[in-house]
């Protein structure tokens, strides 16, 4: 669910026309230049490789099979000077992201360099031609410059690559909401259609029919299965008797069926407009954290800014966890983090399935994954609207703290998160910069993949450190 596998690169190599005439063998010369450029990148990515072009008839020719492949990015290298005409128009039509790798075959033009060296080596400057008119024409592209093996500037463009993939399977997603979004939570307010165009997902609403019709024809025989399959992965806590057990994984199973029969990405529902269906006998929450656990991106409360934010990790980085910043511990230095009873075992070196006790009305308690967290540094994306009815990222990192014991009675998943601002300075930067209440978590460090995503959207990008 949710698998990305390799973004694809279009490698396209640039050439002065004139070159054809007065030096032929050149593009012969360079093909070993060429073909250990997609070596490098064909690490991270497939690489589909364009004939050396010099007019704009070949270059356009050469754009034009890229889109029919569907490539994710366009990646330029000069194996000489070219004018920047002709590549310009086909740039500027072309919706696909444009990378300029500025690079050579020698990485030293120092003592004995010769007359054939410059001939094979002097793309420089092509590069800055065709950086300029690009510029002058408010053309977006990217500039990484390096040894043509250079490990920083394969990382770099690993990283633009992954970007430019997960803005174009953004386009392709669809967050299902059912339900409705709680009443009076303004901060996740927003624009279905502005999200559509700026961002991506296009939003379907889940009729409740559906899934009740689902959960109520599970076969029991599949219920026991993945009742059975619980007690070999999980701890499953004495509160948990057969009765709710059972409900719960009918739900999920439904749930799963949903997920499945409207190609959901993202999944978005507010808890009270799930029990307006009263054949739905229990809340999902251990639906969700399953779910989760198998790709799918995950907001609670009818919050489709959070589902997106969730769906950008998960495209992104792989595993995501929908959380909220719940309590701050002032004297430790951290935060409180968690939700109602939504959770993702991947994060977890153990989970305890629970019982929660129901107190908003009439329902079956449901089962909750009470998932230890793996202690380490992990990193947080909150995807917001900000002045101007623009949409923002805002990202911070820190540390998931090992569990502390002696709070059996909390009938919720969650764990300690201590960031790497100060508690206070953390908390006020944050509320400055406009952070809505519910966020995405994703393990390590990917501040640098997130700027890059931003950046690729064209999105406003806060870093809070």
């Amino acid at each position: 669910m949710n698998d990305t596998g390799k973004p694809t690169i279009g490698l396209l190599p640039l050439m002065l026309e004139l070159y054809r005439e007065y030096n032929p063998e050149l593009a012969d010369k360079q093909r070993p230049f060429i073909e250990s450029i997609a070596v490098n990148m064909g690490q991270f990515a497939a690489v589909i490789t364009a004939p050396v072009c010099s007019r704009r008839g070949e270059v356009k020719k050469s754009v034009q099979e890229f889109e029919i492949k569907d490539v994710d990015i366009l990646v330029i290298v000069f194996i000489s000077y070219a004018t920047s005409i002709s590549a310009l128009n086909p740039l500027l039509e072309t919706p696909v992201p444009v990378l300029l790798f500025s690079t050579s075959p020698r990485s030293s033009m120092a003592e004995g360099m010769t007359n054939e060296d410059i001939m094979l080596n002097h793309g420089v400057h092509g590069y800055m031609d065709l950086a300029n008119v690009l510029k002058r024409n408010k053309r977006p592209f990217i500039f990484v410059s390096g040894k043509k093996d250079d490990t920083a500037a394969l990382r770099e463009i690993e990283q633009w690559s992954k970007a430019a993939q997960v803005k174009k399977l953004l386009k392709k997603s669809i967050i299902g909401i059912a339900g409705y979004t709680f009443d009076g939570m303004g901060d996740f307010g927003v624009d279905t259609t502005l999200l559509n165009a700026v961002v991506g997902p296009e939003i379907r609403h889940v009729p409740l029919n559906l899934l009740s019709d689902y959960c109520v024809n599970i076969p029991e025989n599949d219920v026991e299965k993945e009742v059975l399959k619980d007690t070999e992965r999980y701890t499953v806590n004495s509160t948990v008797d057969a009765d709710i057990h059972r409900e719960s994984n009918r739900v999920y199973l439904g749930l799963a069926k949903v997920v499945e029969a409207l190609s959901l990405n993202a999944f978005t529902m507010h808890f009270k407009g799930i029990f307006e269906n009263p054949s739905i006998k229990t809340l999902p929450f251990l639906a969700l954290s399953k779910l989760q656990e198998q790709g799918l991106a995950y907001a609670g409360e009818g919050d489709l800014l959070g589902a997106t934010s969730n769906l950008m990790i998960r495209y992104l980085c792989g595993n995501t966890l929908f959380t909220e910043p719940f309590c701050p511990d002032f004297d430790g230095g951290r935060i409180v983090m968690g939700h109602m009873g939504e959770s993702n075992p991947a994060f977890g070196k153990k989970t305890v399935l629970r019982r929660k006790k129901f107190r908003f009305g009439k329902a079956v308690d449901p089962v909750i994954a009470d998932v230890h967290m793996e202690e380490g540094k992990v990193t947080v994306l909150n995807v917001g609207i900000s002045s101007g009815n623009t949409f923002q990222m805002i990202v911070f990192t820190g540390e998931i703290c090992e569990k502390i014991p002696g709070s059996d009675d909390i009938d919720m998943p969650y764990f300690h998160f201590k960031p790497d601002l100060r508690l206070p300075d953390f908390l006020t930067a944050y509320g400055r910069a406009g952070g809505t209440h519910h966020c995405a978590l994703t393990r390590g460090d990917k501040r640098e993949e997130i700027s890059k995503l931003a950046d690729i959207l064209n999105i406003p990008y806060i870093s809070l450190d």
